[in-house]
């Protein structure tokens, strides 16, 4: 069995002066090599996280994002009663055309705070109608064409991590919420994440025993090793899951993706440092009794990303997490009577505190149609990728074409901050960055890396709270430090480094307990 075949298969394994006074030291490191191990996971290094909950089997975007004022969506739908009324609609600021699913509701308010961005008519070229095969295409990043077994997000981890698994993370970089690994963290060469159940599951203990010097001997070993390499995650895992026991805020029961998104908020409160987390919802298959199946996941889905979101701020990690939502394709425009059959194009959400909130694109556009009556696409889903990976984790374009991606693909401007700035010096790529600081969570003192300040550039080093008061702020010169500050007279809590030249900016969450 070819090993990328076997990583599928075994996928579910389960297996210093206070701040406020003068200049912190500065402890100037050499430079080094791009392409070292250290330096690409340095790189790297944020505490970016990304929710993405896959809405299987294709989300009717036009009952979720809906056109109230176009005659074309009642015409195709209100015969069969599959249309919104347009009074029902929950009207959006920045839209007079546009609006959502009435039991989407608790989400009006991110949108209102400008916590909502709402990308239109997203796709991909030859669109194709298998649940399927186009879920492997979203999995994959692949072309309509292409049949490719890794994901997206892992072959940037692949690209990032070249050291792994010979040297491994303390916690692993994506956690799957499941019993099974999907494409998106399986790599060329390893599998990048993980999948689990619950926070209190037993890890496997392998099997210690001599094995026989024969090929299936060899197999014997290699799962071995896949089981001890997963141990390392699932160990961390579970010890996450003891450390925080109860969410600030009450979630919905009876409601799957809210119960998965309250574990995923007591691991990121625990301190753990998985960047990518990926939940599947099912149900959206919606051939049949669309308008009370979709209003029944709807009603789930806003009642779930809104207990979540309310959770991240009363926690304190808000600033660092953004949620998104896929599905394999949308549904057609004109019902077949009780619901929509497979379509093309439909919107991607995309929820948090940095993310810029609007509309992305044009509406949807029911009159010139393709194929049997889809709507065309006006952004490719790789584009959201790309921007997700450029923007939100701070990749230099190299690691996002072709590792992640097959070729270049134009981003857009959907968050507030990013985590690393990258630019051109003499025809190089450098990058801006400030590194998370260590220990964190910090008790009388902490470090920060810095990097990328190149000659000829002013860059300033700001400690805020997360209100955004300034405690100190601090000059810096060009080369590649660490700063060293004192954080005993800083009170518990969350504050924000940031580091600010021009245009280019880079900022950390950094953590005080006493």
């Amino acid at each position: 069995m070819k090993r990328r075949n076997f990583l599928k298969n075994i996928a579910s394994t389960g297996i210093a002066l206070p701040l406020t006074m003068g200049f912190p030291s500065l402890r100037a490191f050499g430079k080094m090599p791009e392409n070292s191990p250290f330096a690409r996971a340095l790189l790297s290094s944020n505490d970016r996280i990304m929710i993405m909950i896959r809405l299987s089997g294709g989300n009717d975007g036009l009952n979720t994002i809906i056109p109230y004022t176009n005659a074309e969506y009642y015409k195709a739908r209100e015969a069969d009663s599959l249309a919104i009324k347009a009074e029902e609609v929950i009207k959006l600021s920045g839209s007079s055309t546009m609006g959502l699913h009435p039991k989407l509701a608790p989400l009006a308010a991110l949108w209102d705070k400008k916590q909502m961005a709402i990308v239109q008519n997203v796709g991909y070229p030859n669109q194709n109608l298998s649940h399927f095969r186009s879920t492997d295409i979203w999995l994959s990043g692949s072309d309509a064409n292409v049949f490719e077994n890794a994901g997206w997000y892992a072959k940037y981890l692949e690209d990032m991590h070249p050291e792994f698994p010979e040297t491994m993370p303390a916690e692993p970089f994506a956690i799957e919420l499941g019993t099974s690994l999907s494409t998106t963290s399986i790599g060329e060469k390893n599998n990048m994440g993980i999948a689990v159940s619950s926070l209190d599951f037993i890890p496997d203990a392998p099997n210690d025993n001599p094995v026989a010097q024969t090929h299936a001997g060899d197999e014997e070993l290699y799962v071995r090793e896949i089981i001890r390499q997963s141990n390392v995650f699932s160990n961390a895992i579970v010890e996450a899951g003891k450390k925080v026991l109860q969410n600030k805020v009450t979630y919905p029961t009876n409601n799957g993706l809210a119960q998965g998104l309250a574990a995923i908020a007591r691991l990121i409160a625990a301190g753990m440092k998985t960047q990518m987390y990926i939940i599947n919802v099912g149900g959206y298959d919606t051939h049949t009794n669309q308008l009370t199946a979709q209003a029944t996941l709807h009603e789930n889905f806003a009642n779930a990303v809104a207990a979540f979101h309310n959770d991240a701020e009363l926690f304190g990690f808000a600033d660092k997490v953004v949620t998104m939502t896929i599905s394999e394709f949308g549904r057609r425009v004109v019902s077949n009577g009780t619901g929509t059959d497979h379509g093309s194009a439909a919107p991607i959400l995309v929820f948090g505190n940095n993310v810029k909130g609007g509309f992305y694109g044009s509406d949807p556009n029911l009159t010139d149609l393709e194929g049997p009556g889809n709507i065309k696409m006006q952004y490719d889903f790789r584009q959201v990728y790309a921007s997700v990976l450029g923007q939100w984790y701070g990749a230099a374009e190299s690691s996002i074409s072709p590792n992640a991606l097959p070729r270049y693909f134009e981003q857009i401007p959907l968050f507030t901050s990013m985590a690393t700035s990258v630019f051109e010096t003499n025809g190089i790529e450098q990058y801006f960055s400030v590194g998370q600081n260590y220990p964190n969570p910090a008790h009388a003192h902490t470090s920060i890396p810095i990097y990328g300040v190149v000659s000829g550039m002013e860059a300033e080093l700001t400690i805020a709270t997360m209100d955004g008061r300034t405690i100190a702020k601090h000059r810096i010169m060009p080369g590649q430090h660490f700063v060293d500050i004192s954080t005993q007279e800083l009170p518990s809590g969350n504050y924000m480094i940031v580091l600010q030249s021009g245009r280019l900016g880079s900022s950390k969450i950094m953590t005080v307990v006493k």
